[in-house]
């Protein structure tokens, strides 16, 4: 057994790019083209919204906000994940991957998600709340959504008199409905002021979840530009620059579209760092991987390891983000079925799928 494992981790790759069409001048012009599009996909959600000379139509924050979920739920299952089993699960690697657990990159992952769980308990802002409090509902709604709630009422309330056939007074069920709807809203409102959230608090919770976001996002960053660099042959590397290209788009836009999101204070500079962030991580790693070209590879036994470990961490985190933070709370808690009504409601689950479908899409080269 042991000469077999020892036969097995000999057939990894060793050493890195050797390839007579490697284009060096090309590989670092990607570097500045990942970075241009990386910085601009992220920060232009920002930008917009710091700026309002850019008057970006709300419904077209609306667009990129809920496709980018779906296109943080695509990164998790479709590139990240099938990536952690492929690469812990080479033929080259020792028994112990391979047939002894090759769960591995899944309890990982699972792992991944409980320790973003632990951490989200002891940061929550909610701790500080006083116990012994009632609360109604499972959530909170703050004034920018009460007030979308009451323009959801009054929308509701004008077709149904537009339906009405008595001359367009409304009857004392659809009167009473309407008040009570308002009522539990200025309710709402009125218990998160005494009992809920500060505004602060709300705001911490917000950065919170788009720092673990954009952790996960980070993680496998740096092995995406890293695995361009030392990519051999003219046409593969194409085809990879431009599906990692579309990459960093669409998750710049997600990312960026949910730090726009939080009511950041006046000059805070934090939203600009995380761009920048988000921006410079994978050319850093395609800078690391030209540094270390000829002696690093993909696909050696380090490589293997070192890509399938860290893609199942950042599988874990963007999972619980996606699914838990945007999804869920966007499309199924109590706020959301008073927030996002009727057709609304419908676009923001297609547009989710869209995001998905796309970046699934892309998955077939990157």
């Amino acid at each position: 057994m042991a000469s077999s494992s020892l036969s097995r981790r000999t057939t990894c790759q060793s050493g890195g790019a050797q390839d007579e069409e490697y284009n060096l001048a090309l590989r670092i012009g990607a570097v500045f083209i990942i970075l241009g599009v990386s910085l601009f996909a992220c920060a232009f959600p920002i930008m917009a919204k710091k700026f309002p000379r850019v008057n970006l139509s709300p419904n077209i924050v609306f667009a990129i906000r809920h496709f980018g979920t779906g296109v943080l739920i695509a990164t998790a299952f479709v590139h990240l994940l099938p990536t952690a089993f492929t690469n812990l699960g080479d033929p080259c690697l020792s028994d112990f991957w391979t047939q002894d657990y090759p769960a591995m990159p899944g309890a990982i992952a699972l792992a991944a998600v409980f320790g973003v769980t632990l951490v989200e308990m002891l940061l929550h802002p909610a701790r500080r709340i006083p116990q012994g409090l009632p609360r109604r509902g499972s959530g909170v709604v703050g004034d920018r959504d009460s007030r979308a709630v009451r323009e959801s009422i009054e929308r509701d309330s004008r077709k149904n008199r537009g339906r009405c056939n008595c001359e367009g007074t409304e009857n004392e069920a659809t009167r009473a409905t309407r008040s009570a709807m308002f009522e539990d809203v200025e309710a709402k409102g009125q218990q998160d002021e005494k009992l809920g959230l500060t505004p602060e608090q709300k705001r911490q919770r917000g950065i919170m979840h788009c720092v673990l976001l954009e952790l996960g996002i980070l993680f496998h960053s740096v092995f995406i530009g890293m695995t361009l660099s030392v990519s051999t042959g003219g046409k593969e590397f194409a085809i990879l620059l431009v599906a990692i290209s579309f990459h960093q788009m669409f998750e710049g836009l997600a990312l960026g579209a949910r730090i726009a999101d939080i009511d950041w204070p006046e000059n805070k500079l934090q939203p600009v760092y995380m761009a920048i962030a988000f921006g410079c991580t994978t050319p850093v790693g395609q800078a690391i991987g030209l540094g270390a070209r000829s002696a690093y590879s993909p696909d050696s036994e380090v490589g293997l390891v070192l890509v399938g470990v860290m893609n199942a961490i950042s599988a874990g985190l963007l999972v619980f983000a996606s699914l838990v933070e945007l999804l869920a709370e966007d499309l199924l808690t109590d706020e959301s079925w008073l927030i996002l009504r009727g057709k609304r409601r419908v676009y923001a689950f297609v547009l989710i799928f869209a995001g998905a479908a796309c970046m699934s899409l892309v998955g077939a080269w990157a």
